[in-house]
């Protein structure tokens, strides 16, 4: 009876570990491929920007609006969007005036909105001045005084409007709204740069009468909103911030 032959072994494999190590390559160059693409590519650039960004608001820590960890710290980490710096600024002077106006009791007497262009600080105009005049009332220079110091914490230029409603002014020394909405603006930045300390060379001054109502002119709440002074601490552009940090190099 014949037997059988036995099949022959297979020889092992000492090649295996290849397939492993190029897995684990494979591995590491998709890591490096999205680390690379979700990096900024041009770390000169960032850090220009996020350095001038400090030095144009002036900040050490710029604390995120939900109360989290910071944005950079310490001159660390990434530039915040100039959309996170404009929304904490308003966050800051409205913190800063909403405690003032309910410590003074004037609370309603002084509003803050964003905008566009800026921070805008209303305060209403029985605040500041009497009907049809555009001298501060006693009392009013504690408001004002308070503001240029928030004012003067920031680098940022100011620009200070006079409005009113559509009642035709019952003047003898203004003639129409317009000359009556630019003096009391006027009489505004002359305060808070002749005796609050306010540098002269970031403010300006615009009368706009009744042409920027923020209430109904047919109804007397609506008249008492639009009958206001209005201090805008207007936002740098990015490339303002850029073209700053640049001129403070070449210095």
């Amino acid at each position: 009876m014949s037997r059988k032959a036995p099949e022959p072994a297979h020889a092992e494999n000492h090649e295996r570990w290849i397939v492993s190590y190029a897995d684990m390559v494979t591995l590491l160059f998709a890591l490096f491929v999205v680390l690379y693409a979700i990096s900024d590519t041009n770390p000169e650039k960032l850090e220009v920007v996020r350095t001038s960004l400090d030095r144009a608001f002036d900040v050490g820590v710029l604390t995120s609006t939900d109360g989290a960890s910071p944005v950079f710290e310490g001159g660390g980490g990434l530039a915040p969007s100039l959309a996170d710096l404009k929304l904490n600024s308003l966050k800051i002077v409205t913190e800063d005036l909403t405690t003032f106006a309910s410590d003074t009791g004037i609370i309603g007497k002084v509003q803050v909105r964003g905008s566009a262009d800026g921070v805008t600080i209303s305060l209403a105009d029985d605040l500041l001045f009497a009907s049809g005049s555009a001298a501060l009332r006693p009392g009013s220079q504690d408001v004002l005084q308070r503001l240029a110091a928030l004012l003067n914490e920031m680098p940022n230029e100011i620009r200070v409007e006079g409005h009113t409603d559509t009642v035709p002014v019952n003047s003898d020394e203004y003639a129409t709204n317009w000359e009556l909405s630019t003096a009391r603006a006027t009489t505004v930045l002359r305060y808070l740069t002749d005796e609050a300390g306010v540098d002269p060379a970031r403010m300006s001054v615009a009368g706009y009468a009744d042409t920027r109502p923020v209430g109904d002119n047919s109804t007397p709440e609506g008249r008492a909103l639009n009958r206001r002074a209005d201090i805008v601490i207007v936002y740098p552009t990015e490339a303002e911030i850029i073209e700053r940090f640049g001129a403070l190099e070449d210095e």
